[in-house]
């Protein structure tokens, strides 16, 4: 038997008050997951975003400088 076999089996035998319960906990499983996802895809992009838009200097100079210094 499977885990979603049993849990259907169990919510079967629960009293109808308890079906409330276990429903909104369903729903907000859901909607942490659906933000979960948002955030998860957003935040890379974000992250390089916010760090280098603190850089003070150009980092295209930079790459130039360092290359000169190698050559």
């Amino acid at each position: 038997m499977t885990l979603q076999e049993q849990t259907i089996k169990e919510i079967k035998e629960l009293p109808p008050q308890s079906l409330t319960m276990i429903y909104n906990h369903i729903r907000l499983l859901k909607q942490a997951q659906t933000v979960y996802r948002k955030k998860r895809h957003a935040a890379p992009y974000l992250k390089a975003r916010k760090i280098l838009s603190m850089c003070k200097v150009s980092l295209s100079e930079d790459i130039v400088i360092n290359r000169e210094d190698r050559v």
